[in-house]
């Protein structure tokens, strides 16, 4: 009896092992960087912003050539850009990247920007990536007055609509699907 009690009690410990394991793999990457570029393009064009991606460097509009992209402008200070985030968490997971990338720019500036970013994206399992920016940042979208403030760019990298302030979902989506139409 003893036995089958220690048996029962490793079986279990087991499954409750590889239920954790398990979960811990679906878990969301995050994927924080810093930018390291910023060309601004012509009149009514996103700016390209360059980061590093472990060895790759990656370009935003190479990135998102052929796709709509959902620029979101913020700070982990913000109580508007923070109340915003699990509207576009879900909007992330409603559209294919195929369709649609989503990117977070942080507009944190102390010293600390790239951990505190780091952090918060962890604690909100946000699942897209996040470029630190910089004022080069701001200025290249025209000057970033107010946060948040988001960009929907089309396909073809120009400019479909800048939102400045909270926006719900529901407004989100429906600029998505009016830049997806013209894809």
């Amino acid at each position: 009896m003893t036995q089958l009690l220690g048996i029962t009690y490793a079986l279990l410990a087991s499954i409750c092992l590889l239920g954790v394991n398990a979960f811990a793999q679906q878990a969301p990457v995050n994927k924080v960087f810093m930018v390291e570029s910023v060309t601004k393009s012509g009149p009514g064009k996103a700016a390209d912003l360059s980061w590093k991606d472990g060895s790759k460097q990656v370009n935003l509009l190479q990135h998102g050539a052929g796709k709509v992209m959902f620029l979101n402008f913020w700070a982990t200070w913000c109580p508007p850009c923070r109340k915003e985030i699990p509207d576009i968490i879900e909007l992330s997971k409603e559209f294919t990247e195929d369709e649609l990338i989503v990117i977070g720019i942080s507009m944190d500036r102390d010293d600390q920007a790239f951990n505190t970013v780091s952090k918060f994206a962890r604690l909100k399992n946000i699942p897209y990536s996040i470029i630190v920016g910089n004022d080069k940042v701001a200025e290249a979208y025209d000057g970033i007055g107010a946060i948040p403030t988001t960009f929907i760019v089309n396909a073809d990298g120009t400019i479909n609509e800048k939102i400045v302030g909270q926006r719900s979902k529901e407004d989100f989506k429906a600029a998505i699907l009016r830049a997806l139409k013209r894809k």
